[in-house]
């Protein structure tokens, strides 16, 4: 069996008509997984346990108000990966300095620059000017 396309018992048929929208505020609101009788939902977007936002709240973590949270670490499991919107152009150029085909460095070696680049080994020795 694939699990890709577990068995279903629903009636094939063929599409007649696929609708896209845009939500207001409020459908987003009332479609919202963050909240649960009030409360931020454990699990959800704003988890009491990452750090409150609530003045009237403690954080579940470290137990601290608002003021003295220092916010805590969560995540978000996609069903694929996503690029970093922040590091991509970063990303880009360093690719774009190593061949595709060979993986060899895209650069004139008899430059100078190139050169002292070479020399370094630990590039956390290098002093920030």
């Amino acid at each position: 069996m694939d699990i890709r396309f577990p068995y279903s018992l629903v009636e094939v048929a063929k599409v007649r008509m696929v609708q896209f929208g845009i939500l207001s505020p409020d459908e987003i609101i009332e479609y919202s997984e963050t909240m649960e009788r009030g409360k931020p939902k454990l699990g959800g977007l704003s988890d009491p346990r990452l750090g409150t936002i609530d003045r009237k709240m403690k954080c579940e973590t470290c137990m601290a108000n608002t003021a003295e949270c220092p916010g805590h670490f969560g995540h978000l499991e996609l069903t694929k990966p996503m690029f970093h919107i922040g590091v991509l152009k970063t990303v880009l150029s360093i690719m774009r300095c190593v061949c595709f085909n060979c993986s060899k460095i895209l650069a004139n070696e008899e430059e100078h620059k190139f050169k002292q680049a070479r020399k370094i080994r630990n590039p956390t020795d290098l002093k920030r000017s």
